[in-house]
């Protein structure tokens, strides 16, 4: 896809000034929500900026969410970012956040209405960047849609991938790669907080960086063995 197709928003703050979002297709929504329909679902959740991760979960059947069931930070890093805000690192986490299952053969619907609509959900809160993430290969394209509409309302987004070829198919703005995390471990395995930090900051690097778009920084996590998903040092004990 050639870069001029992209839509493409500059950033035009520091991260210690900006609000950020979460969106994901990987099927998180809370637990007092209806769940997704398994089948193809082009509705979407909204996440309170206040809720609990433990009030979190995920409906999905296309992907392995085993260990994002144990510890959602996997694929929605709700922890790890209010940390960042309490730190100071950035301003804060927005007040919505946008839970969808981007397992979904209404393509049309998906960018006609469901995206466009999702992006305004996102415009009318009080966030000024996005981070994304996804869960199944599907998602990973799906993803990239609800990306370049929020870019088109005029606020950054960044997009954590580990389905690559996907997403690059289909023009994320800004994106990361972690080198060879696999579906369900956007950010790491399960209680790894000080990866799902690491991947989390290399994102916001990535997404205040001035690059032309559609870039995708592919990182390697030496902390992170994909055969087990548990960190080599402490195997090594």
């Amino acid at each position: 896809m050639s870069k001029r197709c992209i839509p493409y928003t500059p950033c035009n703050r520091e991260l210690k000034e900006t609000v950020f979002a979460l969106i994901t297709t990987a099927g998180v929504h809370q637990r007092d929500q209806e769940p997704f329909d398994l089948a193809g679902d082009n509705s979407w959740r909204v996440i309170s900026g206040s809720v609990e991760s433990r009030d979190l979960m995920i409906t999905h059947e296309h992907y392995d969410h085993r260990d994002a069931d144990q510890d959602i930070n996997c694929v929605f890093p709700f922890d790890r970012l209010r940390e960042l805000a309490n730190e100071g690192i950035i301003a804060g986490v927005a007040n919505k956040h946008l839970g969808f299952m981007g397992y979904t053969q209404q393509f049309r619907d998906l960018y006609e209405r469901a995206a466009p609509e999702m992006a305004k959900v996102i415009l009318r809160s009080n966030a000024d960047g996005v981070i994304l993430t996804a869960g199944c290969p599907l998602c990973h394209r799906v993803v990239c849609s609800i990306a370049r509409e929020v870019e088109m309302t005029g606020i950054p987004t960044v997009l954590i991938t580990v389905a690559p070829e996907q997403s690059r198919q289909a023009g994320p703005p800004r994106a990361i790669a972690p080198h060879h995390f696999q579906l369900g471990h956007s950010l790491g395995g399960p209680h790894q907080p000080a990866l799902q930090r690491q991947v989390l900051l290399d994102a916001l690097r990535r997404w205040e960086a001035r690059e032309e778009p559609g870039q995708a920084w592919e990182i390697s996590y030496p902390l992170y063995d994909s055969s087990n998903w548990h960190p080599i040092e402490q195997q090594e004990g």
